[in-house]
C-alpha cells in the first residue's frame, strides 16, 4: 500500500505538467498573437503587476500555510490548538484534529484549509469530518477574521445602517455554526476519549527524523498544489483580462428583478455587482444621506448586493487556493457548498428582517 500511496504524487505532477505548459503556451500564444485588440494585449508590465506578483505572493501564503499545517500534524500540536474548543467540538461528534483548524481559521482561510487537507491525508479524519470541519470553519471564524477591515470600511460610510448589516450578518454566521454542529453530532459516531488521545499522541521520533518528515511531506505537497494552482489561476487572469467577470457581472445586474425595491437600493444592489465591496458600500452610504433610503432600505440593499454578488467574488478569488489546496473536483465542491450555505443563511435572517418594518 506504501508504494501505491508513494506513486500517486507522481501521477498527479504528471497531469499538472501537462497543464501547466499548456497553460503557459495558450498565454504566450495570446501575449505574441495580441488577440483581441490593444486592450487585451499581455504586455510584461501587464503580466508583472496583474499576473506575476498577485500569484507569487499567494504562492507564498499556500506554501507558508501547508509548512505550518504539516508541522502541527507531525509534531502532535493539534490537541493543544484545538483544546480550549474541545468541549464544543466534543459535543458535535468532531476531533481536536478539527479544533485546530477551527482556531487557525481565525487568522487565514489557507492555513486551516491545509491543516484539514493535511488531517485527511494522514488518516486522521474522516471525509466527512473534514467536509463538516470546512463548512463549519466558515461560520464564525471566517466572519470574525474579516470584521476588522469590513468594519472599518462600513460604518464611516453607512453609519446605523452598516452595524444593522454586521449585526444581520454576524447572526447569519452564528446560524451556519449552529446548525453545522448540529448536524455533526447526527451524522458523526460520538468519539472515544480514551482513543482520541492514543490517536492524538505522536510516535516518538528524533527531532531529525521529524523536521526530515515535515520538510519531505511539504515538498511532496506543495509542487502538487503549485501544479493545481497555477493552471487553474492562469485561466482565471485570462478570463479577468478577458472581460469575462465583467460581463458575467453586467449579465446578473440585467437579468436580476429589482422592481421591489426603490430606484436608490436597486441602485446599491448594481454597484455592488458591477464594482466591489467598497463602491456598494459608497453608494448605500450617498442615498442614506440623501434622504433617498430609509436605513430599512439601506439595509436590505446591502445584503441583496452581497447575496447576488458574492458568488463571482468566490470564483474570482477562492477557486484557485481550493484547487491547489484539495483537488480540482472537492475543492469546487467544497467551495460551492460553502457559498450555498453562506447565501442561504443570509436569506434566513434577511426575510424576518424585511417582514419588519
Amino acid at each position: 500500500r506504501q508504494g501505491v500511496l508513494m506513486a500517486r504524487p507522481k501521477t498527479l505532477g504528471g497531469r499538472g505538467r501537462w497543464l501547466l505548459l499548456l497553460a503557459f503556451a495558450l498565454l504566450g500564444a495570446i501575449s505574441w498573437l495580441g488577440l483581441g485588440g490593444a486592450s487585451h494585449h499581455l504586455t510584461a508590465g501587464k503580466l508583472y503587476h496583474q499576473l506575476g506578483s498577485p500569484l507569487l505572493r499567494l504562492l507564498v501564503y499556500l506554501g507558508v500555510g501547508l509548512l505550518v499545517g504539516q508541522a502541527i500534524e507531525s509534531l502532535g500540536w493539534a490537541a493543544k490548538l484545538g483544546g480550549w474548543v474541545a468541549p464544543v467540538l466534543r459535543w458535535g461528534h468532531l476531533k481536536r484534529e478539527s479544533g485546530a483548524s477551527f482556531t487557525a481559521a481565525f487568522f487565514s482561510g489557507i492555513l486551516a484549509n491545509t491543516m484539514l487537507w493535511t488531517f485527511y491525508q494522514e488518516g486522521k479524519l474522516s471525509r466527512g469530518e473534514m467536509t463538516l470541519t470546512y463548512l463549519f470553519n466558515g461560520g464564525l471564524p471566517v466572519y470574525l477574521l474579516h470584521l476588522p477591515t469590513t468594519f472599518f470600511i462600513i460604518l464611516p460610510l453607512t453609519r446605523e445602517a452598516g452595524l444593522i448589516y454586521l449585526g444581520l450578518t454576524g447572526i447569519a454566521a452564528l446560524l451556519r455554526s449552529a446548525v453545522l454542529l448540529l448536524l455533526a453530532r447526527w451524522r458523526l459516531p460520538a468519539l472515544s476519549g480514551v482513543g482520541e488521545e492514543v490517536a492524538l499522541k505522536p510516535p516518538p521520533a528524533r527531532k531529525e527524523k521529524i523536521s526530515q518528515e515535515i520538510w519531505r511531506k511539504f515538498r511532496r505537497r506543495f509542487s502538487r498544489v503549485v501544479l493545481y494552482t497555477l493552471p487553474i489561476y492562469l485561466l482565471i487572469f485570462l478570463a479577468n483580462d478577458w472581460g469575462l467577470f465583467t460581463w458575467l457581472r453586467q449579465a446578473t445586474a440585467s437579468h436580476v428583478s429589482l422592481s421591489f425595491l426603490p430606484m436608490g437600493a436597486a441602485s446599491v444592489v448594481i454597484f455592488s455587482l458591477a464594482a466591489e465591496f467598497t463602491s456598494g458600500m459608497a453608494a448605500a452610504g450617498a442615498f442614506l444621506q440623501t434622504g433617498a433610503l430609509t436605513v430599512h432600505q439601506t439595509v436590505l440593499a446591502l445584503i441583496l448586493g452581497n447575496i447576488v454578488a458574492t458568488p463571482i467574488r468566490a470564483l474570482r478569488h477562492q477557486l484557485p487556493t481550493h484547487v491547489g489546496i484539495f483537488s480540482p473536483g472537492l475543492g469546487t465542491r467544497l467551495l460551492l457548498m460553502s457559498q450555498g450555505l453562506r447565501l442561504l443563511s443570509l436569506v434566513v435572517v434577511a426575510v424576518p428582517y424585511a417582514m419588519w418594518n
